[in-house]
């Protein structure tokens, strides 16, 4: 059996759950990322992994019919969320709802797994972006028990794992409701730990933290919550990389979910560009989320949420346009050839300064110069307020 290209396999492991034999399992290449392989003396033949597979199999898209600008009204809430707590908000009510919920957590030295539960204490390890290569583990058999046990499940992921979600399922069930986030690209998992274990000196990390309101952070902290490193986007090695998306896997750059049309009922991400074209004239500046509704079942979930929301609907275009991820992939970089051959010889660290060390730097200028700017209106007491741009 031929699987997927590696150019388009995104790793949503629905072939490695669905094969009836066993026998595909997930294989680390040179720069980190997994992709199936099949142990062919024990292959069926039966074709199941490529019915499943949603990048063989293209899946129906939709475009947004609605869309708002959101936040959490809870303060809290808003505070520990990535963009806007829109997501958290879906979580706890899904909840209220009677739902069992699907998100991802870290575990042990910060693998990103998916995790299903119908806790609400659950839904603080769900929260916040987490910049790395998500690990679907058995999720989607486990979804499909709660659903064939005639319970609700709301699965909020990437849209490649909402793919791979419905191409395990074939057609989606009536009691399944999913949201996607909507992506930049993938790095692998092996990078995060180089990183990690780069800049965390005689420290043992216990959690870390990639957005701070508005602003791109890499934070690492220790079992007591003391912070042991930071800095502020592409100041750090990794963050330049996810940024400057040179350390992605291979689909991210032909990815078939980078585009208006959607896949899930509802899609979340950063309301980029808000309030360029219409006004939008509120005195918030923290975090804001789009909210783009796909279906009508996406509507009728997102209507129960609105109680816990601050919403105003928005041009669909708005977002659309704001959104670069919304358009199409992101670009394959100009360094990136450069960066793998750099990788296999100095380790991550040193390939992306190699890389990347002119932008870096650039962006501690551009930090330092917003600092003092920032320091200079608490001084004079003048408050700007800030929309998503």
């Amino acid at each position: 059996m031929e699987l997927v290209s590696k150019e388009k396999c995104s790793g949503c492991m629905a072939c490695v759950e669905k094969c009836p034999a066993k026998c595909i399992s997930m294989v680390e290449d040179h720069m980190g990322n997994y992709y199936p392989q099949i142990e062919e003396a024990n292959c069926l033949h039966c074709g199941v992994c490529q019915r499943v597979c949603p990048e063989l199999t293209i899946l129906s898209a939709m475009r947004p019919f609605d869309a708002y600008a959101a936040w959490s009204l809870d303060d809290l809430d808003r505070k520990t969320s990535a963009s806007g707590g829109a997501a958290s908000v879906f979580y706890r009510h899904a909840l209220d709802m009677g739902y069992w919920i699907a998100g991802v957590k870290y575990t042990k030295k910060f693998h990103v797994v998916h995790s299903l539960s119908n806790q609400m204490e659950i839904v603080d390890d769900f929260k916040q972006s987490k910049y790395v290569y998500s690990e679907s583990a058995d999720i989607y058999q486990k979804v499909k028990e709660r659903l064939t046990a005639g319970q609700k499940v709301l699965f909020i992921s990437l849209p490649c794992k909402i793919a791979g979600l419905l191409g395990y399922f074939g057609k989606k069930p009536d009691n399944l409701v999913t949201v996607d986030l909507v992506c930049h690209g993938t790095p692998p998992y092996r990078h995060l730990m180089e990183h990690i274990d780069c800049v965390k000196g005689k420290h043992v990390p216990a959690f870390l933290k990639f957005r701070r309101d508005n602003e791109y952070v890499f934070q690492l902290f220790d079992e007591n919550n003391a912070m042991i490193y930071s800095k502020l986007g592409r100041m750090d090695s990794y963050l330049a990389a996810f940024l400057e998306g040179i350390n992605y896997r291979e689909s991210c750059y032909h990815c078939s979910y980078a585009k208006p049309e959607r896949i899930s009922d509802i899609t979340v991400c950063d309301f980029w560009g808000l309030g360029q074209e219409t006004p939008f004239d509120h005195p918030y500046s923290g975090a804001i989320s789009a909210v783009l509704i796909n279906t009508e079942q996406g509507e009728s979930f997102f209507q129960g949420c609105q109680k816990y929301l601050f919403t105003e609907q928005r041009p669909v275009d708005e977002a659309i346009r704001g959104n670069a991820q919304l358009n199409s992939p992101t670009l394959y970089p100009s360094c990136r050839a450069e960066f793998e051959k750099l990788y296999q010889k100095q380790g991550f660290d040193a390939a992306v300064i190699s890389c990347l060390g002119a932008v870096m730097k650039q962006e501690e200028k551009k930090v330092r110069k917003q600092q003092m700017r920032d320091a200079l209106r608490t001084t004079v007491g003048i408050f700007i307020k800030r929309y998503r741009r």
